[in-house]
């Protein structure tokens, strides 16, 4: 019986099919022909997935791959709908199992914490620091466009669609600068979620404090353990499959696999999120200057009703690194002063990290203060 066919668009079938090196053909009536070189095969598609026959030719599309790749119908649709799509499965050990079920708190605190540990990520990947204060809204608009999928049996487990766009990079363009937020932010979930197996593992927090620069921060870490202390929860593992037409990264591989236990492991990542939340000093500067510039998401009629993080530059003038440029993240209130300090150019006050760069950034900035 032909599964469900509802769960695939006509893009994601093109962008399959491209994917595994089809050649494509627009003819005059507005159809496409796409073509498997070596291969007598051939599958037409409409060009607009408005057309009314778009059912018909996925399903004879669907029917054609699953014949050519060897596997069933499921399996193909299964691939096909991964093309738009990072996957995060999390398995649940048999001790938070009854019947095939789990405890409502036990899927709540998945539900709670998984979109944080997600949008935990996609920060660090705009700001690769120890810890942050305040979520950077583009992380935070990542994880919320993230989907929850359907459950699975077998050790019962979750799945999260971390989505990803069309890879459209050009052979000019140096891939990892390219790679969109999304992936950049589930891929350096996988590598977190390794450093930390190895430091329970090993039982050294160290292990995952030396590398949150490419893995996670405190707050990742605080969420995971968090989610580790559920009663019943004795370990839990996590798979990655990575979208086909974004293909692995190389130090990852196609599907990572990570697992664990509650033990050893909710002690050593609490003791490497307190290590890593140590305020590093010699870092710390007040900076006063001028706002310069105002970076929003939002728009100006929206200045009022904004969320999460927007930026500034304040123009600093210091004896010891002279007139620099300093981005600086702040919260709605504190930007909406931000904002009438730049009309009024009075000088402002902020305490953060200094971090050197293109751009000078100052993190987790606190006690922002317009000065009379």
């Amino acid at each position: 019986m032909m599964p469900t066919l509802e769960v695939i668009s006509l893009g994601s079938l093109k962008r399959y099919l491209t994917s595994k090196g089809w050649k494509r053909t627009l003819l005059k009536s507005g159809l496409e022909i796409f073509y498997a070189e070596g291969a007598e095969i051939e599958v037409i598609l409409p060009k607009s997935s408005d057309a009314r026959d778009v059912p018909a030719r996925i399903r004879a599309a669907v029917n054609t791959l699953s014949g050519l790749e060897r596997r069933t119908p499921d399996e193909v649709i299964a691939s096909i709908r991964s093309i738009g799509f990072d996957l995060l499965r999390s398995r649940l050990p048999e001790s938070a199992i009854r019947h095939d079920t789990i405890r409502l708190a036990t899927a709540e605190e998945f539900i709670r914490r998984m979109p944080r540990i997600l949008a935990a990520s996609a920060h660090a990947e705009l700001h690769p620091n120890p810890y942050f204060l305040r979520i950077d809204n583009k992380a935070q608009h990542y994880a919320d466009e993230c989907r929850f999928g359907h459950t699975f049996r077998g050790s019962f487990g979750f799945t999260i669609e971390s989505p990803v766009g069309p890879n459209t990079i050009t052979p000019a363009e140096d891939e990892q600068s390219a790679l969109p937020l999304e992936r950049r932010a589930i891929a350096r979930l996988a590598r977190g979620l390794r450093s930390v197996e190895a430091a329970v593992r090993e039982e050294a927090p160290e292990i995952i404090v030396g590398s949150y620069s490419s893995g996670f921060n405190a707050n990742a870490c605080d969420e995971l353990a968090a989610f580790l202390e559920m009663p019943h929860l004795t370990e839990v593992a996590f798979e990655i499959l990575f979208s086909p037409e974004w293909g692995a990264p190389p130090d990852l591989g196609p599907n990572p696999m990570v697992q664990i236990s509650q033990s050893r492991g909710a002690d050593v990542i609490r003791r490497a999120a307190k290590a890593l939340r140590i305020v590093n000093y010699e870092k710390q500067r007040t900076i006063v200057g001028k706002v310069r510039t105002l970076h929003s998401m939002e728009t100006p009629s929206d200045l009022f009703s904004i969320s999460g993080l927007q930026d500034v530059i304040v123009e600093w003038d210091s004896d010891e690194f002279g007139k620099r440029n300093i981005r600086v993240s702040l919260g709605p209130e504190e930007y909406l002063q931000a904002v009438q300090a730049h009309t009024a150019g009075r000088l402002v006050s902020i305490t953060g990290e200094l971090e050197q760069g293109r751009p000078w950034r100052l993190e987790n900035a606190t006690n922002f203060t317009v000065l009379t």
